[in-house]
């Protein structure tokens, strides 16, 4: 078993809600800094526990464990992380309170106690709401057996499927860990297990980022894969609308995001066969469904749109999901290529499971749903041209600007045999979209190609939309060959940084950490100075897994 073994700035370190209760609205999550060796912990003030390690030299870094010829670190539990080095162990935080309670050095600040006791070559460190808790706790947790702690980390691994294709083994076993750390038990308005984009910064669950998790999730941990989409489900208002962003507290998001929640029952039932999971969620699907016909179709002419707020230059469109792409530079509201697309894809898979749970009349309400969608994307978002689908002003204007999105036709099976033969050729065409990474975000040939997020970036999640549109279309060898070339870039990446990111370059030369997100990056990356290209990122991490597992 060939673990993940580069020590780097940017992973996440935590304590994962498979391996018992962590804590969403408090949560103690570290990132690893760059040499010496050493977490950081997210707060209003960051606490950073450092051990005077120069080589980062490892066996094995995990998102709960990592260990070299030095040190052993494991994450035991939601405020505790164990040690064992010889290297001297410190702790500090800017401005804090420090002082010594039993024998532990104790920093007082961001409301909480974090104390650092060490003993020989052991050291516990610790969170609580006292100097005095958190430095009982220290004392009590160091005799726990960190060898054991470690085996039992290092036991989840080897429990799970072994690597498909072994020239990946690392990059594979550091997407398991990635799923496993964006993990939270259930607390408040949530009652069960739920994941999170990247717990830091994005902590709380995400309406498609959830569905994309429960597609990995159903390969491995069918339990899981069910309740990432349960946990959304649970978020759902009674007129069916379901926010983009949820909180166990229950102060959601006023937007929502893409209709891929059928879509994701249906890829996990497919591994599970559970018929109850498919009643239990389909009737909540067609409220969410219809509550996008009856909310995001604002001239009443069959296509929707997206909500979106022309006042903010950075973010106009959080709800497509696609915050910053060159698409809604516009003022005009959109019938969004993205948005009718999904939708088509989506009905088509309720009616799918509507068929399955022996529901006739719903089925086909859903397929016509799906069919009279399909005629008007193809009736109207089809630049001739261009030859290509975008997006239409409500004034009748197609916008003209070629995205990713141009090829979500072939995801939802809209398309001609001669218009997806259009599509393909675009996607080999070194003018418009096959950059040396596919596919960008935006065609090479617009103005403001670069690699700013959707203004050119690639995400590994439309790849994939388009991966499978193509072999829908019969253009399996070229699915192949961009898949490839998406896991050779993503893994060399992985090899020279360590980490998963969530979108890369298209021209597949810029490191991701220095790659502009809504503003340029500083000397080193620091997302408390700017938001980099994230890292951990789970659905990056989700759809890598399932390129390996050949699933697109």
């Amino acid at each position: 078993m060939k673990l993940p073994n580069k020590y780097c700035y940017g992973t996440l370190f935590g304590f994962s809600g498979l391996d018992g209760e962590n804590d969403h609205n408090g949560d103690f999550i570290a990132m690893t800094m760059r040499r010496p060796v050493s977490l950081r912990f997210d707060a209003k003030t960051p606490v950073t526990l450092a051990i005077a390690l120069e080589d980062t030299q490892m066996d094995f870094v995990l998102s709960d464990a990592l260990q070299s010829r030095e040190l052993l670190l494991v994450f035991a539990d939601k405020t505790t992380v164990l040690g064992r080095t010889t290297a001297p162990v410190t702790s500090f935080a800017e401005g804090a309170e420090a002082l010594e309670t039993g024998g532990a050095q104790v920093l007082l600040c961001n409301g909480f106690a974090y104390a650092l006791f060490v003993q020989g070559d052991r050291f516990a460190f610790c969170r609580a709401e006292t100097a005095k808790a958190a430095a009982a706790a220290a004392k009590e947790k160091i005799c726990r057996d960190i060898d054991a702690l470690r085996d039992a980390k290092l036991a989840y691994y080897e429990a799970l499927p072994p690597c498909p294709r072994p020239e990946y083994e690392r990059l594979y076993y550091k997407c398991l860990s990635v799923n496993k750390v964006n993990v939270y038990s259930p607390q408040d308005g949530i009652a069960c297990r739920f994941t999170t984009p990247d717990r830091l910064p994005h902590k709380h669950m995400w309406l498609w980022d959830s569905m994309f998790h429960a597609m990995a999730f159903a390969h491995y941990n069918p339990e899981m894969a069910e309740n990432s989409i349960r946990a959304v489900l649970q978020c759902q208002q009674d007129d069916g609308f379901i926010p983009h962003m949820m909180k166990s507290t229950s102060d959601h998001s006023a937007i929502t995001q893409p209709q891929v929640i059928a879509w994701a029952v249906l890829e996990v039932y497919s591994k599970t066969g559970d018929k109850a999971f498919l009643a239990e969620c389909a009737d909540k699907i067609a409220a969410f469904l219809l509550w996008f016909l009856k909310n995001r179709d604002t001239d009443g002419n069959g296509l929707l749109e997206w909500k979106t707020d022309y006042s903010n230059v950075r973010c106009r469109c959080d709800e497509s999901g696609m915050d910053n792409s060159p698409r809604f530079d516009t003022t005009e509201t959109l019938d969004a290529i993205d948005c009718n697309c999904f939708m088509v894809h989506d009905c088509r898979c309720l009616a799918e499971i509507y068929r399955i749970l022996e529901k006739a009349d719903d089925a086909a309400a859903f397929e016509a749903i799906a069919d009279n969608v399909a005629e008007k994307i193809n009736a109207l978002l089809w630049d001739e041209t261009q030859g290509v689908y975008c997006d239409r002003a409500l004034s009748g204007k197609p916008t003209g600007v070629r995205s990713c999105c141009s090829f979500l036709p072939l995801f939802a099976g809209v398309c001609s045999e001669e218009r997806a033969a259009r599509l393909a050729a675009l996607l080999q065409d070194e003018t418009a979209f096959a950059t040396p990474l596919p596919v960008p975000s935006i065609s090479r040939d617009h103005p403001d190609f670069g690699t700013d997020m959707w203004r050119g970036g690639v995400w590994l999640n439309f790849n994939c939309f388009i991966f499978r549109g193509l072999r829908r279309s019969g253009f399996d060898e070229l699915a192949k060959t961009l898949r490839e070339k998406t896991l050779e870039s993503v893994n060399r990446w992985f090899e020279q940084t360590g980490e998963i990111f969530e979108f890369y370059d298209p021209m597949d030369q810029t490191e991701p950490w220095y790659l502009e997100r809504k503003g340029k990056q500083p000397p080193e990356p620091d997302y408390r100075i700017l938001y980099h290209s994230i890292t951990d990122f789970n659905w990056s991490a989700c759809f890598t897994l399932l390129m390996l597992l050949g699933a697109f």
